[in-house]
């Protein structure tokens, strides 16, 4: 082998090691202290990034349990508050139609009440004249019957509306009764 030849051995041995010598210390003067210092400055930056981004998660943490309390304080105001509203406006509407059926639509309702009773009664005149099946007594007791009915359930319902009588409305309960007389009148000279 060439390589180990003794006459040049020695001087190739000596120019690897003089070599390898002085590149080991040009780097271990130069180099290295260059690369340790980089080195030290990027732990030290990581672990300030470590750090803050450690800061940053606890405060992004906090910042949503605080977005999160926020919300449900609101969430359960808007509730009470919307509950609060509902029952004050339910309150206000039962209050609303007492007051109203006690004083607008008080003579409205005995009116209708009349008036279905007067509409009864004519049917149920019909119906008894319409049968020939009865006796005439029988009719006059049965209709005089219901109207006793119908002016003591009257009387039950609106005691106050007697009072405060209408004339607009006597006078047209006494027409109609009258013309329900006059209707038996002639209904009973018809069957004689």
């Amino acid at each position: 082998m060439p390589q180990l030849d003794k006459v040049t051995f020695l001087s190739q041995f000596f120019w690897l090691c003089l070599f390898y010598l002085g590149f080991y210390y040009i780097v271990l003067k130069y180099f290295l202290p260059k690369i340790s210092r980089i080195l030290t400055l990027r732990k030290r930056k990581m672990n300030i990034s470590q750090y803050g981004s450690l800061s940053l998660q606890q405060e992004n943490q906090q910042v949503r349990e605080n977005l999160d309390n926020i919300l449900s304080r609101s969430l359960s105001l808007s509730r009470n508050v919307f509950n609060d509203f509902l029952s004050r406006t339910n309150n206000w509407l039962d209050h609303s139609i007492t007051n109203i059926n006690k004083t607008h639509y008080k003579t409205v309702n005995h009116s209708y009440i009349e008036s279905l009773g007067t509409a009864s009664l004519s049917q149920n005149m019909l119906v008894y004249h319409a049968s020939s099946q009865k006796p005439e007594s029988l009719k006059i007791g049965v209709l005089v019957n219901k109207m006793r009915n119908l002016r003591k359930t009257t009387a039950l319902i609106t005691p106050v509306y007697e009072k405060q009588q209408n004339p607009t409305v006597s006078t047209k309960t006494t027409k109609k009764t009258s013309i329900t007389q006059e209707n038996n009148k002639k209904s009973k000279k018809n069957k004689k």
